[in-house]
This record gives C-alpha cells, sequence and structure tokens, in this order.
C-alpha cells in the first residue's frame, strides 16, 4: 500500500491533521498513537464527531489522514472557484455559487445519489480553496494559487466585498455555538465547571457565554462575559467505569455543575464519600453523578493520574484520617471449586483467558487448575497445570451485553476456546461485527453472542477501561 506522506516525516504523538469520514468531509485531529510496528498502516486520533457533541477517538487509515493546509489569510473567492467550507464542524468540498455582502458567500456543496445541491451562507473567514493530497504535496501548490491570486487581482470587479482580516476569529480559541466549561474565581465556585455554549468573541481573551444550566429568575438561560482562561472544551466522553478506587480523583455532579474532589471511602450500594478540598467538606454521591476526572493542559486532555491526585490528597490532615492507610497490595484468595479464568503467556497466546476450576491451593500464590475447555494431547481429559495467582482472576461479572456494541469498543471475543481482547473497528449487519486483535494485528468478524464487553480486574474490582488503554 502506498502511503502518501512521504514529504511530511513520520506521524509523532500530538500532531495536528485532518481525518477524513464517510461523508467526504475532513475534520481536524490529534494524533494520540503514530503507526507502529504491529499499526504500519493505522494511527490512533481523537476528533470531534461529526455533530460535535462529544470528542472520538478510535483508529484510522493512513489513506484516510492528511497534514492540514497551510492558513490563507484574507483570500477573496470567485463565483465557480472550488473550495472547503468550514460547516457541520468539519471541512466540506463545495464550490462558489453567489458573492454577497459583508464578506459571505453562497456555497453549493455536492449531493450525493442524484440528489438536489444543498446551498449554505458561509462567511470568508470559514473558507479556503480546495486542494488534494498528493503524493506528499498539496495540489495546486502555493506558488500556483499566488500566481492564481495575483491575476484575478488584475481583472476588474463588478461586485465590492468587505475584507475581513480575521485577527478576532484568529485569536479566539473557541467558535460560535461551542459547547464548553466555564470555571470562575469566585469565592464558594473555585474548583467547579458549568455547561455552556459560547454565544461571540469580544476580543481581549474574552467571550459571552450561555449557561446550559444555570437561568435567571424569570427563566432565561443566564449569559454572562468570561475569560479565556476560564474555559475550556467539554471533555471527551469516557467508557464508564464499573467502580472507582479509594484516594481516586473524579468530578462530581452538584448544584449543577461539575466539582473536583477525592474518593475518600467507597460505601455500600454502589455509593462513595468525595472529599472537597474547596470547601473542605465531604459528601455522599452516587456512583452514576461522578465521572473520571480529566486535566486539560496544552490543548490536550489528560486523565488524572495518582501524580496529579496527590496535591489533593495531601491537602487537608482530615481527609487523611477518613482514608484506608492500609497500602498493602490487594490478593484475593480462591478457594478450591471455584470458576475462575486464567491468563496465557504463550507465545501467540498472550493476553487471552481461558476458563477453569480451582483444584488446590499450592502456596506460594501458586494454584493447581483445570482447564474447561483445553484437553490434554490425547483429548482423555481436561488440561491441569499450576498457575501463579498474578494470572489468575475471577469470573467477569454483567459481561454480556444486550445492546449493540459500539464502533471502537473494547472487548471480548470468544475464539480458540478462550477469550481474545479486541476492538470492534467496524460494525456490520445482522449483528455482526469486525473486531481488532492488536496482538496478532488481525481482524477478524464476529457474531454478537461470540463477544463481551472487556473489563480489567483490578485490586479486586472489575473496571471498564477507556477506548484507547488497549
Amino acid at each position: 500500500m502506498k502511503i502518501r506522506r512521504q514529504s511530511q516525516g513520520p506521524l509523532s504523538k500530538g500532531d495536528q491533521i485532518e481525518v477524513k469520514r464517510p461523508n467526504g468531509a475532513y475534520y481536524a485531529a490529534t494524533v494520540l498513537r503514530p503507526p507502529s510496528a504491529m499499526q504500519i498502516n493505522m494511527v490512533f486520533v481523537e476528533y470531534h464527531a461529526e455533530d460535535g457533541s462529544k470528542c472520538v477517538r478510535g483508529y484510522v487509515d493512513l489513506t484516510h489522514v492528511r497534514p492540514s493546509p497551510p492558513l490563507e489569510l484574507n483570500r477573496c473567492f470567485k463565483i465557480g472557484d472550488a473550495v472547503d467550507a468550514y460547516w457541520e464542524n468539519g471541512w466540506h468540498q463545495g464550490v462558489v455559487r453567489d458573492l454577497l455582502k459583508d464578506s459571505k458567500y453562497v456555497v453549493g456543496f455536492h449531493g450525493n445519489e442524484g440528489k438536489v445541491e444543498e446551498k449554505s451562507e458561509i462567511h470568508q473567514c470559514n473558507l479556503r480553496l480546495h486542494r488534494e493530497w498528493d503524493d506528499g504535496s498539496w495540489v495546486p501548490s502555493m506558488a500556483e494559487l499566488a500566481n492564481s491570486s495575483n491575476e484575478n487581482d488584475d481583472k476588474p470587479r463588478n461586485v465590492k466585498l468587505k475584507i475581513v482580516f480575521r485577527k478576532k476569529q484568529a485569536d479566539a480559541e473557541f467558535r460560535k455555538g461551542d459547547e464548553v466549561e466555564i470555571t470562575s474565581d469566585e469565592e464558594g465556585f473555585r474548583g467547579s465547571w458549568y455547561n455552556a455554549v459560547i454565544v461571540e468573541y469580544r476580543g481581549n481573551d474574552k467571550y459571552l457565554v450561555e449557561y446550559s444550566t444555570s437561568r435567571k429568575e424569570d427563566g432565561v438561560p443566564l449569559r454572562a462575559e468570561a475569560k479565556a482562561q476560564h474555559i475550556r472544551p467539554c471533555p471527551p466522553e469516557l467508557s464508564p467505569v464499573a467502580s472507582f478506587c479509594l484516594r481516586e480523583v473524579v468530578d462530581a455532579r452538584y448544584n449543577d455543575g461539575w466539582w473536583i474532589g477525592v474518593i475518600s471511602r467507597v460505601l455500600d450500594g454502589s455509593k462513595y464519600a468525595v472529599y472537597f478540598s474547596l470547601p473542605d467538606e465531604e459528601l455522599e454521591f452516587d456512583h452514576l453523578k461522578l465521572r473520571i476526572h480529566q486535566d486539560w493542559k496544552n490543548g490536550k486532555w489528560i486523565i488524572a493520574s495518582e501524580e496529579n491526585s496527590r496535591p489533593l490528597v495531601m491537602n487537608s490532615n482530615r481527609l487523611l484520617h477518613k482514608m484506608d492507610v492500609n497500602e498493602k497490595r490487594f490478593r484475593v484468595k480462591f478457594p478450591k471449586g471455584t470458576r475462575v479464568e486464567v491468563k496465557s503467556d504463550e507465545p501467540g497466546y498472550e493476553g487471552s483467558w481461558y476458563s477453569a476450576i480451582i483444584v488446590d491451593s499450592l502456596g506460594n500464590d501458586k494454584y493447581l487448575v483445570e482447564y474447561l475447555t483445553l484437553k490434554t494431547e490425547d483429548l482423555g481429559a481436561f488440561l491441569r497445570e499450576e498457575a501463579y495467582a498474578s494470572y489468575i482472576r475471577p469470573r467477569p461479572q454483567h459481561a454480556r451485553c444486550t445492546r449493540r456494541y459500539k464502533l471502537f469498543e473494547n472487548v471480548d471475543a470468544w475464539y480458540n476456546d478462550g477469550w481474545w481482547i479486541g476492538q470492534v473497528i467496524k460494525v456490520l449487519t445482522t449483528w455482526k461485527y469486525a473486531v481488532y486483535f492488536q496482538t496478532t494485528n488481525e481482524v477478524m468478524e464476529f457474531k454478537h453472542n461470540d463477544l463481551r464487553l472487556h473489563q480489567e480486574w483490578i485490586n479486586g474490582k472489575w473496571i471498564i477501561p477507556s477506548k484507547d488503554t488497549i
């Protein structure tokens, strides 16, 4: 396969690129994981969904990836120009059909399957000349575009265009209609984030925002001016976790906002005690009122780590008295007859899990197990062998999924008498899926009933990992 990126060099984590979606439009994306020896033709990226509602993470074929085109400020367009228009959160190919006042254009978008061409008014700052990325270079080139622009400048025009220099737009990090979260320096609100929508950019790093949950006394949504430093995009939606752990940093839904806290106690009934350093108090929350905490740093979302959480945890002596200080490694003892799963580390089988029964405890964290699906070479009996406790886990709970699996969702696939960790890369018809296996760099099709939700057994609890951790 010919990968057309020769002049750009290898992709690196953090590179800003554009990804082509099935609708033919290109969407801005960030490289999270560059191609590797196991995935030479795939890159793991993050981009906004087509409806702009959330960030999506997943693998994309390199043939659908290109660098972001160079900026062309203050370019004017004429009727018939092939352009890319920033419309519905992506760059769509179209043609200029008419010139309007106030630096606006009527752009026609190509219809599919005989559909009538759709037209829309697009501002000059949301247009660029259409170009193709071919064999490591842009066609037409920047030099060709410059010559074309000079020729056009020599021709008289019957329409007077208002040129927008876009300083205001260039300075703006967010666009009108962007869904964001707002924080405040006001006493009593520090450490909390509230959902809002960008109404307009007012210059000097200030925006007019409309809060999604806060309203005036007359019921009208509250609008206020906010500094850019107090605004961030909405965090990407992560796969849900089966449970939260002690000392884990979370966001808690409280008083119509998200407040940063730390799990101080794990309670019964899927409830948790959460400690907040600002103010210094502890409250109880249901599992559904919590989410994994993420930090917005240098234009990227980062899942909070233990290092990030330490300042919050150590902020108050009161919290330390409430938390379990037992730091011993969590260990599970498996009684005889317990049904478990045992992991293989044999070449070609790494990461696969096989159903078994505990036959006996051998001491020193070792057990004798009997497999339920694997037999001896003469097929006369089920295979027995010794296994370390670190290779044994209970059977996953609530693993069967009654809904359809989603694109890029992590799953376990039943194959060769065991469960193999994979990722859904295509949703097929009749409840079938194409699943990619990183350990073997293979893609195979599976029926719905041959899959289950992927979960990790960590510190004695089942955790549903995020989509990019396989």
